[in-house]
């Protein structure tokens, strides 16, 4: 195991992006969210999605150089196509653009399509969350995540929802077909605008206790967020445990490490 600071790691995958001809903002994107998901103990969506998205950029399945685009938007809804970029680059654009929408409407959403892997779903919802809004995000077969504020200095609530049966159901019909990708791949991103229903700090307030409670049951609950903020927080802290295989598959790839 090669422990390795954040700060680092996002300049490893950063220098890996660029050599595969991604433009600086795009690597400086895609590194940031491949670390991020390492920093909360989601390494299914780090560092090593960057040999996949080489084998991808080498095939020709992946443009390294494409930008997204804003579309069909109507109202409050808007159709991201990723251009066969960067998923991460694409849904960020989603995210930006429903958080405008949703203080505008109250309630703002946008399909993500035609893109690479969107990689970690609850990093856009807890993204959405930061700024006082409720998230909620589906891509088949992912389970549903969803986030909301808490009271200021606590990390968001962010959950997944296991996708079984019928719920498994809806994220394809709804992810899939919406974001133009039969039968697996697009992503659906809603914003509710807490402040369009009731004072934000009030919500705050009302999360809180809730949480309390769920801490103080004869069965004590996790409160959704808090295990992966106290790993993000150690993780800062501590370094980033980045699996041997890993790290070889990454010293292997053009820009990545020779030492460490």
């Amino acid at each position: 195991m090669t422990v390795v600071h954040a700060h680092d790691l996002v300049a490893i995958a950063t220098k890996v992006l660029l050599a595969a001809g991604a433009p600086r903002t795009a690597a400086d994107v895609v590194a940031a969210s491949l670390v991020e998901a390492e920093l909360a103990g989601h390494e299914e969506y780090g560092v090593r999605r960057l040999v996949t998205y080489l084998q991808m950029i080498s095939t020709g399945t992946m443009d390294p150089k494409a930008i997204p685009r804003l579309g069909g938007v109507r109202a409050a809804a808007a159709v991201v196509d990723g251009r066969s970029g960067f998923g991460e680059l694409a849904a960020r654009v989603a995210v930006e653009h429903v958080r405008r929408l949703a203080r505008q409407y109250g309630v703002a959403s946008a399909t993500v399509g035609n893109c690479g892997d969107v990689g970690r779903l609850t990093g856009y919802v807890r993204t959405l969350a930061a700024e006082g809004a409720v998230g909620v995000a589906m891509c088949h077969p992912r389970p549903l995540a969803w986030a909301a504020p808490r009271a200021a200095g606590r990390p968001p609530l962010v959950a997944e929802i296991p996708a079984e049966a019928g719920l498994a159901f809806v994220i394809q019909l709804v992810g899939g077909l919406l974001g133009g990708a039969e039968p697996a791949g697009g992503t659906v991103i809603v914003a509710i605008d807490v402040a369009a229903f009731r004072p934000v700090d009030e919500f705050r307030r009302h999360a809180e206790r809730l949480c309390a409670l769920l801490a103080a049951a004869a069965a004590p609950t996790a409160v959704p967020g808090e295990a992966e903020a106290a790993t993000r927080a150690a993780r800062v802290r501590d370094g980033i445990p980045v699996d041997d295989k890993v790290w070889s598959e990454l010293a292997a790839l053009p820009g990545g490490p020779t030492h460490h």
